[in-house]
């Protein structure tokens, strides 16, 4: 037989410890970003990018931004070459960011990074409980600087995780 005194000490226990829920977010279906502007080449240290991205308002889930992008293969001189993200400056929304970096090459001398990937960061929104989640898709790179005109493309997410 339980005392009531045990079963008074397991619910105030209970009480205590917060329930950690998290709910996935889905990619909303046919939400795309649009880069405009792209320009991207290659020097003796690296290869360097610039653009816009727009991510559009998917309603009543996400807040669009607009914001410019511009950097460079962070990871050159990095034995591994692993380029990391760098945010870019918003230029329309609130709350969320977005921020762009080059894919990894293998080593210096095996051409350029293949991809440029972006990631859009979904805020929490306390009231809900809404966690913030990241969004992450890429496009292949397209070098054109002084030989083409500033090129527009689509991104398309394909990963979506939960920010702690």
């Amino acid at each position: 037989m339980v005392s009531f005194m045990t079963l008074l000490a397991l619910s105030a226990s209970a009480l205590a410890s917060p329930v950690l829920q998290t709910r996935q977010m889905e990619i909303p279906e046919n939400w795309t970003w649009h880069v405009s502007g792209w320009s991207a080449g290659c020097a003796r240290g690296g290869c360097y990018y610039n653009f816009n991205v727009s991510v559009p308002t998917v309603e009543g889930q996400i807040l669009g931004a607009k914001a410019y992008c511009s950097g460079d293969e962070n990871g050159y001189y990095r034995e591994d070459f692993s380029n990391y993200f760098e945010n870019c400056r918003i230029l329309e929304g609130v709350n969320n960011g977005i921020s762009a970096k080059f894919s990894s090459r293998e080593n210096s001398t095996s051409g350029s990074p293949e991809d440029i990937v972006l990631s859009f960061e979904l805020a929490a929104y306390e009231p809900t409980g809404r966690p913030a989640y990241n969004f992450t898709g890429s496009h292949k790179a397209i070098y054109n600087q002084f030989i083409a005109p500033e090129q527009e493309f689509d991104v398309t997410p394909t990963e979506v995780s939960t920010i702690a």
